[in-house]
């Protein structure tokens, strides 16, 4: 009995690893992945190819473009496991808003700051978050890149990848935990490992 609960207390851990950030921990790689981001973005912006909004409704346009490709609609399943929403409202940030970023969400609605905001790749980044990943762990790196490489293109997506592998931020599906059986033939190594220390 005490074996399950130990192997219990081991896959929460292992499935807070993957994501550091999630339920209600704190998203300690939300600075390396906004470092990683700047570094992505300056390359776009080099590669010329940084696409900006014009206006508010040509942000709340793309968005609604987004929300209705067969790509949202696949990672929307995935995560939240119900039917996708069609619609997420877009607004620009009020001067009293007082948030010094780019662009924020809860994860029903996003807000755009008019100066620094209005990119295709901010609102792609609260979108992501929008996919239940309200941090900035593995699982929003990996949606992320998908939303970059379907909607931005190509180009944009690897200078992403690039800089999240030169700041050591891991963006694949997550790593499977033991089964029971692993687990409990390593414990029992690394258990008897000590023994042999001790008795020596």
């Amino acid at each position: 009995m005490k074996e399950h609960v130990l192997y219990s207390n081991y896959l929460v851990r292992h499935r807070l690893k993957q994501n550091r950030g999630s339920l209600g921990q704190r998203d300690s790689e939300m600075t390396k992945t906004y470092r990683a981001e700047w570094v992505a973005q300056a390359d776009m912006r080099m590669m010329d190819l940084y696409p900006t909004f014009s206006d508010i409704k040509e942000a709340q346009r793309f968005t609604k473009k987004v929300c209705r490709s067969k790509t949202w609609a696949k990672l929307y399943e995935e995560n939240r496991a119900s039917k996708p929403t069609s619609e997420l409202p877009v607004r620009l940030k009020m001067s009293g808003d007082g948030r010094g970023t780019a662009g924020f969400t809860n994860g029903r609605r996003i807000v755009l700051d008019p100066h620094t905001g209005m990119n295709v790749y901010v609102l792609l980044h609260e979108m992501a978050h929008c996919l239940g990943h309200m941090h900035h762990g593995r699982s929003f790196r990996r949606d992320l890149l998908k939303l970059v490489s379907r909607f931005m293109g190509r180009p944009q997506a690897n200078a992403l990848k690039n800089a999240f592998k030169a700041h050591k931020l891991p963006c694949g599906d997550a790593r499977k935990p033991l089964t029971f059986e692993q687990w409990k033939a390593a414990r029992d190594r690394m258990v008897n490992a000590r023994k042999k220390m001790l008795d020596c």
